[in-house]
C-alpha cells in the first residue's frame, strides 16, 4: 500500500512506519477483521496530515455520490437516546452483515446508521473484500455498552459505545468454502455516534484486534 503524502517530511515518515507496523500485524488476520483494520489505518493516517491519496485506482473504492450529510450537532429525535444510539449502533452492524454477504461496498443501507470516517471505514473493508473475492457469512454476536456525552447546554451531543464482539459465528468465504486460519476470538470495538437531523448515526469506529476482550 503507497500513500502520497502532502506535508513535511517528518509526517511521511512516521505516517509510512504507521502503515508498515499495522500491515504486519494484520497480514494473518481473517479478511473481515483485516479489512476493517486497514480501512481505518489509511483513514487515521490521512485525518492527521494535509492530504494524500491511495496509490492506485483499484486500492481504494470509487467515490460514493451519495449527498453529504448535515453536520452533527442538530437535535437528537425523541425518546431515550441511549436506547436510540443503540439501536443506531446494532443497525450499522447489521446493514454491514448483509452488505458483507456479497461484499457489497456501494450497499446504500450502510448511510442510514453511519457517517463521515466509520462510513468510510466499512465502504473501504467491502470494497477490499470484493477485491479479495472474499464475502463474510453468519452473524456476529454483539454486546454494546452505551454512556451519552453532553454538552455545555446540558442536551445530549455524542453518544459512546463499547463492545466486544464475538465473531466465532461469522466467518470469511472464499470461492465458497471457509477460509483457513481465521481467529476467532472476541474482539474490542469502539464507537462514537452523533445526531444528524434528529438520527442517531456512528462517525468513529475502531474494531480491536482478535483477543482484545
Amino acid at each position: 500500500m503507497h500513500l502520497e503524502v502532502i506535508g513535511g517530511d517528518g509526517d511521511k515518515t512516521e505516517i509510512t512506519f504507521f502503515l508498515v507496523v499495522i500491515l504486519e500485524v494484520v497480514r494473518t488476520l481473517p479478511a473481515t477483521a483485516r479489512a476493517l483494520l486497514m480501512a481505518a489505518a489509511v483513514s487515521c493516517a490521512a485525518a492527521g496530515i494535509t492530504g494524500c491519496s491511495g496509490g492506485t485506482a483499484s486500492s481504494a473504492p470509487p467515490v460514493r455520490t451519495d449527498p453529504a450529510p448535515s453536520a452533527p450537532g442538530s437535535p437528537a429525535q425523541d425518546g431515550n437516546p441511549q436506547a436510540l444510539a443503540r439501536a443506531a449502533y446494532l443497525g450499522m452492524w447489521q446493514a454491514y452483515v448483509v452488505a458483507a454477504r456479497t461484499a457489497d461496498y456501494q450497499a446504500t443501507s450502510l448511510d442510514h446508521y453511519a457517517a463521515g470516517g466509520a462510513l468510510s471505514t466499512l465502504t473501504h473493508a467491502l470494497y477490499q473484500e470484493h477485491q479479495e473475492g472474499e464475502v463474510s457469512l453468519g452473524q456476529p454476536v454483539l454486546h454494546p455498552a452505551v454512556s451519552l456525552v453532553k454538552g455545555s447546554g446540558g442536551d445530549v451531543t455524542q453518544a459512546d459505545v463499547t463492545d466486544c464482539a464475538d465473531s466465532s459465528h461469522w466467518l470469511d468465504y472464499h470461492d465458497g468454502k471457509p477460509v483457513a486460519g481465521q481467529d476467532l476470538r472476541s474482539r474490542r470495538i469502539v464507537a462514537w455516534l452523533q445526531p444528524f437531523d434528529g438520527t442517531w448515526k456512528v462517525t468513529y469506529l475502531n474494531v480491536g484486534l482478535a483477543g482484545t476482550c
